[in-house]
């Protein structure tokens, strides 16, 4: 199973993911947010993260110029979409980076389950429906919901995962990832002791 840490801020948050090699370490590029960083100090976390480590830029509606900028200047990975984002520029995206683009989308009803199934993207970022809040809420996504459909493509489960609720979560859903960012901090910052638990639970070491 397929392990990230997104809302990286800090180097010393970098050397704890660089010991515990999860897949993914995820940036928040667009401004505004309590977990977002400058490019500036986005390069500066990729190049002390580990190669075996992927990149992933977390964007927010921002232009196709913005995040294409980013995505060159950084190097990244993957490209995740948290926003409003089209199908089409989904699209457009890939057929112009070539990178991974991932979607994240909320999830509240069968209906919206339905929708984002079909939506264009590499892979899904799957998270109960919290209203207007993006991301890192620490609220759970209705996990019965997700489990009464069969998959036909990868997805993370995201939204108030913690390393007390992660077995259920991982025993009713099934996903391809798991995707933390409220769920290993402490105090507002990132938490090595909570990053080390995700690990042992899924990969047993």
């Amino acid at each position: 199973m397929k392990i990230k840490f997104c809302g990286i801020r800090r180097l010393e948050d970098v050397t704890a993911i660089n010991m515990l090699q999860p897949d993914y370490m995820g940036m928040i590029l667009s401004s505004g947010f309590r977990r977002s960083v400058p490019l500036y100090t986005a390069k500066q976390l990729i190049q002390q993260k580990s190669t075996t480590i992927q990149a992933v830029g977390v964007f927010v509606n921002e232009t196709m110029e913005t995040i294409l900028h980013a995505a060159e200047q950084l190097h990244l990975d993957v490209i995740q979409l948290h926003g409003a984002e089209t199908p089409e520029q989904v699209q457009q995206l890939q057929q112009i980076t070539k990178l991974p683009i991932w979607k994240a989308l909320r999830i509240g009803t069968a209906e919206e389950l339905e929708t984002a199934a079909n939506f264009p993207a590499d892979c899904l970022v799957l998270e109960g429906n919290t209203g207007t809040a993006v991301g890192g809420t620490g609220i759970c996504a209705d996990w019965n919901l997700f489990a009464k459909r069969q998959w036909q493509r990868p997805f993370f489960l995201a939204g108030g995962l913690t390393p007390e609720n992660l077995k259920q979560a991982i025993a009713v859903v099934q996903p391809y990832g798991v995707d933390f960012s409220s769920g290993i901090e402490e105090n507002g910052s990132k938490s090595p002791e909570k990053m080390k638990q995700i690990i042992t639970i899924i990969r047993g070491a």
